[in-house]
């Protein structure tokens, strides 16, 4: 830790700013004022990235005086308590700056200082990002599992919310797409799509109240990419549905009741965003192309792709499934979708041709085994083995079925069933 405190001296020398100059503001400008001023100057800076750190930081000035000090009248800088991270992590945070909040997340000791990490008016990191327009902090913190992407403030609002009020669109779009729910009611009674700056947040909104899973199945089948959907039932509820692929990317040396019998379950969490070109193509490694042709780039917080890990270089270059769908719906690896107002955790079902995968125990930071559950999490497959990884299905399972079950076997029903020839 002491390289990083050195490192973070040497950041904030210098580093001076009269909050109400650049709010335009009175010094002696109530919280209400101060409130409505920020938000209307982020809709004039939003697409400056610059202008935009400088705008928060000087709304961060104003309410949280106590992590700046004043160097002269009205003009204040950050002159961090080191032995505090969790107040480093508020200023990265505040102003955005993603890459040095990942370096901190990484090195803290006591991850739980940032967790619990709340500012004067009762907010976490997560609402502060969303708030802010911070998309890529956004991400940094849910892909680290850090937050709840619907925790609620002290007001009721969730970080949906406050990026819907603040006009955020970009960070909107990324909380629908890892599953926020916009069903929730703030204390003032009203809900993100309620608090909407701009019809245009309306609408993304309004779209991701439909049934996006029914909406996707319908363009995959369509498209000759699916066969049929099929709902799971458990105590008499819909707890699942599974969009079953063809096996349409399946090499001509390969055949399908091989598959059926003889290769092995694995799950791979992952976005929503990404199931149809997945559907489509297949699982790629890192550095592969989707069907749009862009390249497919490693998660925030995930390890790089040129990272050495027991002894195998280039380890995250490769495709990653793993035999639990316990472990795949890690908030690091599958995330949540709002379809029909039920929010759901998404999964790409595969079948991983033996003896094709390197196994490797879990990667996620203090991970809570089910009883039963394999040790060996993590299948890695190379890229000139991608053929070996069949996607079988896409299936969304509602979350409460993993608060539920227990033991690895309790969802054991999930697994496809190939139809038997005769059916």
């Amino acid at each position: 830790m002491v390289q990083l405190k050195l490192a973070i001296q040497e950041i904030f020398t210098g580093i001076r700013i009269n909050p109400y100059v650049v709010l335009g503001i009175s010094p002696n400008a109530n919280k209400t004022e101060v409130k409505l001023k920020f938000k209307q100057k982020m809709k004039e800076v939003r697409d400056d990235d610059r202008l935009r750190a400088e705008l928060c930081l000087a709304d961060d000035i104003i309410l949280n005086k106590q992590y700046y000090k004043e160097s002269e009248k009205d003009v204040f800088e950050f002159e961090p308590d080191l032995n505090k991270d969790n107040v480093v992590g508020h200023y990265y945070t505040v102003i955005g700056d993603c890459i040095k909040l990942a370096y901190l997340i990484m090195n803290v000791n006591e991850k739980n200082d940032l967790i619990y990490h709340k500012d004067p008016s009762e907010r976490n990191l997560l609402y502060l990002a969303a708030r802010n327009g911070h998309a890529d902090v956004c991400e940094l913190l849910i892909n680290y599992g850090l937050y709840d992407i619907n925790d609620i403030q002290y007001t009721g609002s969730t970080p949906l919310h406050a990026a819907a009020y603040y006009g955020q669109k970009k960070v909107v779009q990324l909380l629908l797409n890892y599953g926020a729910r916009t069903d929730i009611k703030n204390k003032f009674g009203n809900s993100p799509k309620d608090e909407a700056m701009t019809e245009e947040i309306k609408n993304l909104l309004e779209q991701n109240e439909t049934d996006r899973i029914d909406i996707m199945y319908k363009s995959l089948l369509s498209k000759n990419i699916a066969t049929n959907i099929i709902p799971l039932y458990s105590h008499g509820e819909i707890i699942a549905k599974k969009i079953v692929c063809r096996l349409n990317n399946l090499p001509e040396e390969y055949n399908i009741s091989d598959v059926s019998e003889n290769w092995i379950t694995a799950w791979h969490g992952t976005r929503f965003q990404y199931l149809e070109s997945i559907a489509e193509i297949g699982l790629k490694p890192a550095g592969g192309k989707t069907k749009e042709g862009k390249e497919i780039k490693i998660c925030v917080g995930h390890i790089a792709r040129d990272r050495t890990v027991d002894n195998v270089p280039n380890w995250g270059e490769a495709i990653f499934v793993s035999p639990s769908i316990f472990y795949c719906a890690h908030p690091a690896y599958a995330k949540e979708i709002v379809s029909s107002n039920e929010t759901w955790k998404i999964f790409v079902e595969v079948r991983v041709k033996p003896k094709s995968y390197m196994e490797h125990g879990s990667t996620v930071i203090r991970y809570n085994y089910k009883i039963g559950e394999p040790r060996a999490l993590e299948y890695r497959i190379e890229p000139k083995d991608e053929k070996d990884v069949q996607v079988i299905s896409l299936t969304f399972v509602k979350g409460k079925l993993f608060e539920n079950a227990q033991k690895f076997d309790d969802v054991g029903f999930l697994n496809f069933k190939f139809p038997k020839e005769d059916d």
